[in-house]
């Protein structure tokens, strides 16, 4: 027999994904070699990231950070591995507007090691999100 419990609210909803994505990112990160996070503004094409933040545990040791949804605009996780002469990493972006989620991409990529800084650099993913029609101005 099937119990279900009374339908969660949308704003009890919300944080209880909210907690979900925030536990594994803080799940990631605390395995990961490198990790970078960029805030970037939508309505800002050609802009690099309004804020970032980036973590090396190998020269700055273990990772402490605190992973948070309370931003305006594309954040994007990047969190890697390295291997060698090569790289993995799980990219997560999430797009909020006015308080709310209204896109999320989750990926992994691997590749060679010196081309790290470019794909960081270059995300098409946020040059795509950032120049469809519609795009809003973030709030830090």
């Amino acid at each position: 027999m099937l119990h279900t419990q009374t339908t969660a609210t949308t704003p009890e909803l919300k944080a209880m994904m909210e907690d979900l994505v925030i536990a594994e990112i803080r799940r990631l990160t605390d395995q990961a070699d490198i990790f970078v996070f960029a805030l970037y503004d939508p309505a800002e094409p050609d802009a690099g990231p309004a804020h970032f933040f980036v973590h090396d545990a190998m020269k700055d040791g273990p990772i402490d950070y605190e992973p948070a949804l309370d931003f305006e605009g594309i954040g994007v996780w990047y969190i890697c591995n390295r291997r060698g002469e090569t790289f993995h990493v799980r990219h997560i972006l999430i797009k909020v507007e006015d308080g709310r989620f209204v896109h999320a991409q989750v990926g992994d990529f691997e590749g060679f090691w010196e081309d790290w800084p470019a794909y960081v650099a270059e995300d098409r993913w946020v040059k795509a999100l950032r120049n469809r029609p519609g795009a809003t101005r973030f709030v830090a």
